[in-house]
């Protein structure tokens, strides 16, 4: 379950770059929970319960016309349920009066897991490779970093990974509104189960000048992992984003699992301030 609990994408540029001297910041609010998971036939069955609250700061920035610097860290705070809290704290007490000791309880005893702290950071590049007309080739790697106890609570099975994707992005018009769509697969090492295969798709339209509307789905699979822990995620994420000036816009959205293989079941709300410079 705590493979795929903080997956973060701010939906920013995607396959295009910032142009040179320019950029964009999102600091980008994420509130989730999950009741339940998919098991390893895909079936959601009942699971212990989070909630998690992560705050994230990502940053592109063009430094030159062929490249496009992106960097991000994040807050994580994590809050397992406590499925068998009277239980444990009864074998607590139990213990401590058959040895004659004073009774009691120490914080935290039965509370399930518990995380506050840095999530992961990352910090990478952009190359545009090869634009034809409108549309544009480019590819992205980046290294991620976690610190201390977060990697657990993190889709993390080592301090540090690699990522590299391949991107495509191009301009499309939908109902006489203008947009793009971007796609990308990926590659990243070290995820909790084996490393991973990635896919992101994006597609955003502007019904009006200061609106922009995105549909964005994820996908990972984890086709090292042993049979036990082979896992399938696939999320969706709808959001808005209104420009309140030409340098400021919000965002509101929802994200939510659609199906998956031993992953978690989670539903969640975002919101995000953009500021571009």
């Amino acid at each position: 379950m705590l493979a795929s609990i903080s997956f973060t994408t701010p939906g920013a540029a995607g396959a295009f770059l910032q142009p040179p001297g320019e950029g964009v910041a999102i600091l980008t609010t994420n509130v989730a929970e999950a009741h339940g998971a998919y098991d390893s036939r895909g079936q959601l069955v009942a699971a212990p319960a989070y909630d998690k609250l992560e705050t994230q700061l990502y940053v592109e920035y063009g430094l030159i016309e062929q490249m496009t610097l992106v960097a991000e860290t994040n807050y994580l705070r994590f809050r397992g349920s406590g499925a068998n809290k009277q239980s444990e704290q009864l074998a607590v007490l139990t213990e401590q009066a058959r040895a004659g000791a004073p009774l009691y309880l120490p914080p935290g005893v039965g509370e399930g897991a518990r995380y506050a702290g840095p999530g992961a950071q990352s910090l990478g590049a952009r190359l545009r490779l090869v634009q034809l007309g409108p549309a544009i080739l480019s590819t992205q790697a980046s290294l991620r970093a976690s610190v201390g106890e977060g990697r657990k609570f993190l889709d993390m099975a080592e301090h540090f990974q690699f990522d590299g994707r391949l991107q495509i992005g191009w301009p499309i018009e939908f109902l006489g509104m203008p947009g793009f769509a971007e796609g990308q697969v990926g590659y990243r090492t070290a995820g909790q189960n084996s490393d991973e295969i990635r896919a992101e798709v994006t597609t955003g339209v502007r019904p009006s000048r200061e609106m922009l509307l995105l549909a964005q789905g994820f996908f990972y699979v984890a086709p090292f992992a042993s049979s036990a822990a082979f896992t399938v995620s696939q999320r969706l994420q709808l959001s808005a984003v209104y420009d309140l000036t030409r340098e400021v816009a919000v965002q509101l959205g929802a994200r939510a699992a659609l199906r998956g293989v031993n992953d978690s079941a989670e539903r969640g709300l975002i919101g995000a301030l953009w500021y571009r410079f």
